[in-house]
């Protein structure tokens, strides 16, 4: 079973994700120019490595890690869902 602290864990990495795709979607409209293509670059570099800490962290939780692992990777997961918050604002300014 996997624990709450996974459980939270694997949302935030989630709701981190979802403000990824929005992010790419929103700067997709900006991809013919320099920056654009950086911006978008950016956030497919940030969105594939959300996508493997969903994956690494739903193994992780499967191989029955505990609260030792899983509680500092909270506020990794937390700092991150915040980040892209933040740059998904940025994006629909």
């Amino acid at each position: 079973m996997i624990g709450v602290y996974w459980i939270v864990d694997l949302v935030l990495v989630l709701v981190e994700i979802l403000f990824l795709m929005l992010t790419l979607r929103n700067y997709f409209t900006l991809g013919n120019t320099p920056v654009g293509r950086l911006l978008v670059a950016v956030s497919a570099i940030f969105l594939i490595q959300s996508t493997l800490m969903f994956i690494f962290f739903l193994h992780w939780a499967e191989m029955g890690y505990t609260v030792s692992v899983a509680g500092p990777l909270l506020m990794v997961s937390g700092l991150g869902a915040l980040g892209s918050a933040i740059l998904y604002r940025i994006s629909s300014m």
